[in-house]
Order: structure tokens, then C-alpha cells, then sequence
């Protein structure tokens, strides 16, 4: 789909398929697949992945940042040396007569938005996922392309300036009580946690899965400082785990079952009212609810939007529900007079074998 801003002549393209590629200028699919010669993967989050299977066949070139294609490779995706180009933050590729640049965001290890600017001159942006702080706001744009996961008003969360803090406190006075503690969370969100842990002075050793653990090295080799964590399997691992005082992270969906002597503590973005709950006490378990997430919430979403001050925006509706994308679009037209749409008009499931 192109747009035609009444102000700028020629036709401007950007636009986000019903496979969730978000398009930008005439060579550039980004987290999806749609055909065009060049992928881009923001980082690694399966739904920033979709289809890249099927880039890895039909596409020229895959752009990604060095930390995702090292993330990539440890979770089992392998990428065609020839087509694989890994490209830093703020240096500028020229693909034919168009320009892509990758732009610092907080989120994952590696996590990149996306500048494109076209051979008319336009300059289009894509944010991706992101939170503050670290993340910079991308501007001068024609277009951008924003992410709204939280993108309604009541999905705020007052207490984001004190959570690392609350989390460390927590963590340590469980462990106090000769009680390990196990972490539940997403890949990139369990490595921030663990770095977050040391700052505040926890300094029991760490233990997870191999995957877990080999995404924590590519996390290390590329400037997060996270020290004493050991393979589950491994001699140095079995040791740690002899005594209750460690920290285990695992995977949000992995299989592994409750272990009855722990505290669960869920990572949850979805958690407004509080920020930390106990949910289950049981015997020696318990669970709690942490209001920990690396995406932004409502007031920092509307905030890129008002500093940025795009010309026009588009709402990826492809990885938010309909209805969130659409409050958050029209609440920056009747706050921000901005012009503001949400794409794609409907969301069709393809099968990544197609």
C-alpha cells in the first residue's frame, strides 16, 4: 500500500503486510517476508523471525546486527554465508539508490530500528520493539512505523523507575532464607535480568539451560556485563546446584516442571496494579508476579511519537491487537492533529512452509 502525503509529491512507500513485513521504500522487508530482495530482522524475537525461512531462499540479501545473528545462530536458525551481511548501529548501507541505516533501541541484545531513506529523498522509519531509557528517537522522518504493544492508556506502569531495584531486593531476601530462586522469562529479557541482578548486588551464581547459557556468552561477548553463571549439565553447574543458594533462568515456555522447594518469579509486561505480587504460597513454594518488560509502555510509546514528530504514522497492527492499535492511533490524532493509520487492515496466518 502507498501513501500520498498531500505536502510531498512523489508517492511515499511504506506500508505492513498482512504477514506482519513491514516495508519500507522499494528493497526493504523488515520481520516478515514479502518478496523483496532484502530481509532485515530487528533482533530475534520469533515474531520479529516470521518466515525468514522463505528469505532465506528468495531473498538477496539478510541485514541484521552482529549480537541478533549470533542470537540467531545459537537458536538453531542457520543463515546463508553469501546472503548474510552483519551491519552496526548508525553506518549507513547504500542498497542500489537507497540508504538503510540501524539505529540504537533497548529491548534485546542486538536489537536495531530501522531508517530507510528513499531516492526521492524521503526518510522512513521503524522503531520495532524498544523501552526507555536507550533507546533514541528517531527523527526527521516522512513515516514511521511504530510499535504498541502497550498502547493503551491504562497500560502504564508507575513503579518502571523502581522495579530493578524491588526485583534485586526480592531476589536476595528469598535467598537469605536457604531457598533458590528460579526466573521465568523470555530470551534477551532473562539476560537483561541477570545484568540487572549483579548491579543490584546479587551475587549468587547463576545456573541455566545450555540455550539459556549460550545465549548469555553472545550477550557477554558483546558488552553486557553478567558474570558467574554455569550450564545446568556442566561439573561447575552440578556444584552450584548441590546448595540452595543460586538463581536458575529458564524459558517462559519450557517444559520443565514446578520445583517444589523454589519461588517462581514470572516475568510478566502484562502486569499494571502493582509491582511485584505473591500469587502462590504453598508448603516450601511460591510464586510471585514481576511487572518486568522490554517493551515500553503508553506513556513511553506517546512519547517517541511526540518527540519525534513523524509527518505521518503508522501503528503496526500486525503484532498488537486491533483494538489497542487502533486507541493509540487515534489518540495521537486528537493529541498530536497527526495524520495516523494502523496496518495491515486484517491479519491472514500463513503457514511458514508456504
Amino acid at each position: 500500500m502507498l501513501f500520498l502525503l498531500t505536502e510531498l509529491k512523489p508517492i511515499i512507500n511504506a506500508s505492513i503486510t498482512e504477514s506482519g513485513a513491514i516495508l519500507l521504500g522499494e528493497f526493504f522487508e523488515i520481520d516478515s517476508y514479502a518478496g523483496r530482495p532484502v530481509r532485515v530482522v530487528t533482533h530475534m524475537h520469533s515474531d520479529h523471525t516470521l518466515y525468514l525461512s522463505k528469505s532465506k531462499r528468495h531473498s538477496t540479501y539478510i541485514l541484521a546486527t552482529q549480537p541478533t545473528l549470533d542470537s540467531l545462530t545459537v537458536l538453531g536458525e542457520k543463515l546463508p554465508e553469501n546472503k548474510t551481511i552483519p551491519l552496526g548501529y548508525n553506518k549507513p548501507l547504500r542498497i542500489v539508490d537507497e540508504t538503510i541505516t540501524f539505529v540504537k533501541s533497548t529491548h534485546v541484545i542486538g536489537s536495531a530500528q530501522v531508517v530507510v531513506e528513499t531516492k526521492e529523498g524521503f526518510r522512513l522509519g521503524y522503531t520495532s520493539d524498544f523501552k526507555f531509557p536507550g533507546t533514541k528517537i528517531m527523527s526527521d522522518l516522512d513515516v514511521l512505523v511504530i510499535d504498541a504493544t502497550y498502547g493503551q492508556e491504562h497500560m502504564i506502569r508507575p513503579f518502571k523507575q523502581e522495579i530493578e531495584t524491588l526485583l534485586a531486593d526480592l531476589v536476595n531476601e528469598i535467598l537469605s532464607k536457604n531457598k533458590p530462586v528460579r526466573i521465568l522469562g523470555y530470551y534477551g529479557k532473562l539476560q537483561e535480568v541477570m545484568e540487572i541482578l549483579r548491579k543490584n548486588n546479587v551475587s549468587a551464581p547463576f545456573v541455566m539451560p545450555k540455550k539459556v547459557y549460550e545465549l548469555t556468552n553472545v550477550a557477554c561477548k558483546h558488552g553486557m556485563k553478567i558474570n558467574d553463571f554455569f550450564e545446568e549439565d556442566s561439573k561447575e553447574g552440578s556444584e552450584v546446584k548441590k546448595d540452595n543458594w543460586y538463581v536458575y533462568f529458564q524459558h517462559m515456555n519450557s517444559k520443565k516442571g514446578t520445583l517444589s522447594q523454589t519461588a517462581d518469579l514470572i516475568l510478566s509486561g502484562w502486569f499494571f496494579e502493582s509491582p511485584i505480587k505473591k500469587i502462590i504460597e504453598k508448603n516450601k513454594y511460591e510464586k510471585w508476579l514481576v511487572a518486568f518488560s522490554d517493551h515500553g509502555d503508553f506513556q513511553d510509546v506517546f512519547a517517541y511519537v511526540s518527540e519525534s514528530k513523524p509527518k505521518m504514522l503508522i501503528v503496526d497492527g500486525s503484532r498488537t491487537d486491533r483494538v489497542t492499535a487502533d486507541f493509540f492511533s487515534n489518540f495521537v490524532k486528537k493529541k498530536l492533529n497527526l495524520k495516523s493509520f494502523v496496518l495491515p487492515s486484517q491479519k491472514i496466518q500463513l503457514k511458514e512452509e508456504d
